[in-house]
């Protein structure tokens, strides 16, 4: 019987990328001598009618290698994180392909025929596939298998193709894993698959788990560790901003939730500035920086009605050259957008990733609380700072906005539903100020740059259109600010928020 801890990182690629994953140097170099082979797997996965396996959190597979020897795992549920998983693992060797209860660990086996004692075990699904893999020496301390599997996955009369890689460590640390993930990215596309081969295989039959109950309260508490929260948080939002990278048949780039994905990473990074080095810190802010950097002129261009293919409005006809003008911007912006994210932005996630597995632990802050306090207080002074300088360029409060992005994500998870609500509506508010007043600058430049006299007449029309919007847009955002800061008024003991702006 064999007994682990399953650490691997499971990851989608294209076809080239796969292709040539075991000829970069950055593997080929690093691959221990006559680790090589090519296996023939077939996997079935097994439970019962009523899926009890499933319901408890195990899945059961019965294996075949090279169409001769069997053996049959049981594999706890895990948790999985940006395609990270790390479940329990309990495998026997088996004389002929058929199910055991017995052999695993005296305590699996009990639960087993206690589970299954009035119950047949039955074929799920299927995956047969060609493995190729290898040992790669990450580091001093650490080795993982690359496997490289390509098949297909069968349930019942459905069929989908299986075409993924994964990195399992063997030993040594996440860490290095993570490092080296990173630098892969940058050499060929890569995505996470959050699910196993037996939970494709379960959608693969329909099966529906059942959702998970709400908890009422926080999911935690202002004594938590501040580390362990913030490092979560980003994880999950680098995690969905690794999600939305993954290329769909019928699905477009969304930028738009990429960008708000990000902008929300960029507060909390800002937060947890004293839990990297101030080296690693500046890495991951510039990575940030150059994303959003990418993302942000196509969103502030968009010209919403013309994507929706509306006619243009009969009255303003003789400036549709000017709004053509801006289009083609924006043709040229999200062009850019898409190039950027089809190459670097996926590198720029997994490297950010594994820039988060260095934080540790900052003594001036030792509570969710202390952290909470410490940055409202700095996001107070500086909110004070700018109104006092009276500047009217909304972008010179984009870094305000970020940060009150990564406060708001924080007190959410404490339960702090009314103070969330209106900080929220002031950030989209804002962010509302800041496409309009961009859209302004654009047109202006575009009048600018006009030779003909009737060219620079209608952009400066529509530039002065765009500017009654913005002042609007502005006015929402000061009123939203105010309901923010009358709410946060209510809480005595953010005595750093009390004035009312």
């Amino acid at each position: 019987m064999a007994y682990g801890q399953e650490k691997e990182i499971k990851l989608l690629s294209t076809k080239a990328g796969r292709r040539k994953f075991f000829q970069l140097p950055l593997v080929k170099e690093r691959i221990i001598p006559g680790s090589h082979h090519t296996l023939k797997l077939w996997n079935q996965y097994l439970d019962t009618r009523d899926r009890k396996l499933t319901r408890t959190g195990m899945a059961y597979r019965i294996r075949r290698i090279n169409g001769k020897t069997f053996e049959a795992t049981v594999k706890s549920q895990g948790k999985t994180v940006h395609g990270f998983s790390s479940r329990e693992e309990y495998t026997v060797p088996l004389e002929k392909q058929e199910a055991v209860l017995a052999g695993f660990t005296p305590q699996l086996d009990q639960k087993l025929q206690t589970l299954l004692q009035e119950d047949e075990l039955l074929p799920l699904c299927t995956v047969e596939f060609t493995r190729k893999t290898a040992l790669i020496q990450l580091s001093a301390v650490t080795v993982v298998e690359a496997a490289l599997d390509q098949g297909t996955l069968t349930a019942g009369e459905k069929k989908a193709p299986i075409e993924e890689l994964e990195l399992e460590i063997k030993r040594g640390q996440e860490r290095d894993l993570l490092r080296f993930t990173a630098a892969l990215a940058r050499e060929i596309p890569l995505w996470p698959e959050e699910r196993s081969k037996f939970k494709r295989g379960l959608d693969l039959t329909g099966w529906k788990s059942e959702p998970a109950r709400a908890g009422k309260d926080p999911s935690w508490n202002r004594q938590d560790d501040p580390l362990e929260v913030w490092r979560f948080l980003v994880q999950q939002g680098l995690g969905e901003g690794l999600d939305l990278l993954v290329p769909g048949e019928k699905q477009e780039f969304q930028s738009r939730r990429l960008l708000l994905t990000l902008q929300q990473c960029a507060g909390l990074w800002n937060l947890g500035s004293g839990f990297l080095s101030r080296t690693s810190w500046k890495k991951g802010r510039d990575l940030l920086d150059g994303l959003l950097t990418v993302l942000e002129p196509v969103d502030y261009l968009e010209t919403s009605d013309r994507q929706r293919e509306k006619p243009f409005p009969e009255e303003l006809l003789s400036l549709e050259p000017a709004w053509q003008w801006l289009e083609d911007r924006w043709v040229a912006a999200a062009q850019h957008c898409a190039d950027c994210c089809g190459r670097e932005a996926g590198a720029a996630l997994w490297q950010l990733l594994y820039l988060v597995s260095l934080a540790r632990k900052d003594g001036t802050c030792p509570t969710l609380e202390g952290l909470l306090q410490k940055r409202w207080n700095h996001w107070q002074q500086t909110q004070q700072l700018l109104e006092d300088a009276g500047n009217p360029d909304p972008w010179e409060w984009k870094e305000q906005l970020e940060d009150l992005a990564g406060l708001l994500i924080l007190e959410r998870g404490l339960g702090e539903k009314r103070l969330v609500k209106r900080g929220e509506t002031y950030w989209e508010q804002w962010w509302k100020y800041c496409r309009s007043y961009a859209r302004t600058g654009a047109l202006a430049e575009g009048a600018e740059g006009a030779r003909e006299r009737d060219m620079t007449l209608a952009l400066a029309a529509l530039c002065g259109q765009e500017g009654n919007r913005t002042e609007k847009r502005g006015e929402k955002a000061d009123a939203a600010g105010k309901a923010f800061f009358r709410e946060v008024g209510r809480h005595p003991e953010w005595s750093c928020l009390a004035k009312e702006k």
